[in-house]
């Protein structure tokens, strides 16, 4: 077959290594693992940034989110950037999207032929802010994410669910995202039967966004049940608080108040979310199926990804937001026509490289001011023209300051803007537990990756550039992460200095169709 198909298929908050593929004790993903024996894997795959938003506007457009101005949610994507929906579609070849993919505001298609939205996201308004985005000030507390972990565990099978409303919630987030990833996974099966039944076999491409194992951790009682309390892996350095951090990574833990978890509240919460990812598995396994029975299996290419990872419990964190492995890591398996069997991939690779990807699939060009470069290559051993080190950035809540890192040879770097860097081994120290950077012997490794990431992007000119489009530089050129906090804000919102910004901004109920 000279043109295949392609399912891309976008988990949300999947950490990299809670598969079974991937070795995990207690985990169980039967459809992911067949997944990466019938392809490959990569086993040091990255998010461009470890957010919704800018993670998916970075892997859709093949750009870096800050060359593309993505640097929080609800930071809204310029319609101007080819997408490689977009592409496909202007092509010939149709483009279908199911499910979350995070454009922000009116611009929600993408550039896709077709799409089904179960949640809009809404963009700031107004946009760039005038009011400072108080999650990345000084003080600032989101109380309701330890309640989160307080409330984890299972939920019953009553369903209180709108499937066809495109827009607004669309879910209960007092039940979790089974229901949303369920109906995701109905629209995908019925659009895969009318290709299985068309006449001519033209190539198609599908994408496919699903909300587990994203919070609230909330999963049906019989896949919690699966791990509940015993089958569970408690999570390294998990101290809650962690004086050991960097502090900007302390600053995220403070601010996200998650105080004292006792070892039977993480067995609760971790049990939901493998519970989720088990739940994603399924779906994921009535897909594959319904690609057999139409005999499209063979023909078609199949990536499963995940936007980023999640903390669960790992140096006391939970969410995402930082560099560490879990976190800023995300699963990766590619399956299709040429692929190895069984193949596991270790060079360092990034989302950003699924546009090129794509583009090599269907025998189209790639823009040459995309960063991103095929995996297909990697497939053959062929690594001499690829970039030797994996990007990221972020520049969104629970940081008071940008930071940007760079994965090369054995290590890993974090710079941090108005802050010092991090470096870990990530070869001898996976788990990220000894920080190198005040260590004198590793000078000369820090220069060098300052100068690397200086080559990629200008880290102060970029902050800048976020802190001005979020609110965060006075009229005055002061930096209000310096010099303000978030009770300070809220009195001088109250003063009339400022507006009030919601920082998650609403779908407009009058936009919402029926």
């Amino acid at each position: 077959m000279s043109q295949p198909n392609i399912v891309v298929i976008c988990s949300d908050q999947h950490h990299p290594l809670v598969t079974g593929y991937r070795g995990h004790t207690f985990v169980q993903t039967p459809h992911l693992d067949q997944l990466a024996a019938d392809g490959a894997y990569f086993s040091r795959a990255y998010s461009n940034c470890p957010v919704c938003t800018p993670s998916r506007m970075s892997f859709i457009t093949g750009k870096y989110p800050h060359q593309i101005d993505s640097w929080f949610l609800g930071c809204p994507l310029d319609r101007k950037e080819m997408t490689w929906s977009r592409k496909l579609h202007e092509a010939g070849i149709p483009s279908t999207m199911f499910g979350k993919m995070d454009f922000c505001g009116d611009y929600q298609d993408g550039g896709f032929t077709d799409y089904k939205i179960i949640k809009k996201r809404a963009a700031f308004n107004p946009y760039p802010r005038t009011t400072p985005l108080p999650s990345r000030l000084e003080g600032s507390l989101r109380t309701q994410k330890r309640i989160l972990i307080e409330k984890a565990g299972y939920r019953d099978e009553t369903v209180s669910f709108e499937p066809r409303k495109d827009g607004g919630e669309g879910y209960n987030l007092a039940v979790g995202f089974y229901d949303h990833d369920k109906q995701v996974t109905d629209w995908a099966i019925e659009f895969v039967k009318q290709k299985g039944q068309e006449s001519t076999k033209k190539p198609w491409a599908m994408y496919m966004g699903f909300m587990f194992p994203h919070w609230p951790f909330m999963v049906p009682k019989k896949y919690f049940d699966l791990y509940y309390p015993d089958r569970v892996a408690i999570p390294h350095d998990a101290h809650f608080p962690n004086e050991n951090l960097h502090p900007q990574v302390r600053n995220m833990q403070r601010a996200l108040d998650l105080g004292s978890l006792s070892e039977p509240m993480l067995r609760k919460v971790i049990s939901a979310y493998y519970g989720m990812i088990t739940a994603l598995d399924e779906n994921i396994g009535r897909l594959v199926a319904e690609l057999k029975a139409q005999n499209l299996y063979d023909d078609t290419y199949i990536v499963y990804m995940s936007d980023h990872g999640e903390n669960l419990g790992e140096h006391g964190l939970f969410y995402k937001q930082c560099s560490y492995e879990g976190s800023v890591g995300v699963p990766l398996v590619l399956k299709g026509p040429g692929v190895p069997a069984g193949q596991r991939i270790d060079h360092p690779v990034t989302l950003v490289d699924l546009y090129p990807t794509i583009m090599e699939i269907m025998n189209l060009d790639t823009e040459s001011d995309r960063p991103g470069q095929s995996w297909l290559s990697l497939l053959k051993n062929n690594n001499k023209e690829r970039k030797d080190y994996a990007f990221s950035e972020y520049h969104g809540n629970f940081f008071k300051q940008d930071w940007y890192m760079l994965v090369r040879g054995d290590y890993k770097y974090t710079y941090y803007v108005n802050d010092r860097p991090s470096l870990f081994n990530v070869k001898e120290d996976p788990q990220e537990l000894h920080d190198l950077a005040n260590d004198e012997r590793y000078v000369s490794v820090l220069k060098d990756f300052e100068s690397k990431l200086r080559e990629v992007v200008d880290p102060e000119k970029v902050s800048l550039r976020a802190k001005k489009d979020l609110g965060l530089i006075g009229k005055e050129g002061e930096d209000y992460t310096l010099t303000l906090s978030e009770p300070q804000l809220k009195e001088l919102i109250k003063q009339g200095v400022f507006q009030h910004e919601p920082e998650f901004p609403s779908w407009p109920e009058s936009n919402v169709n029926p």
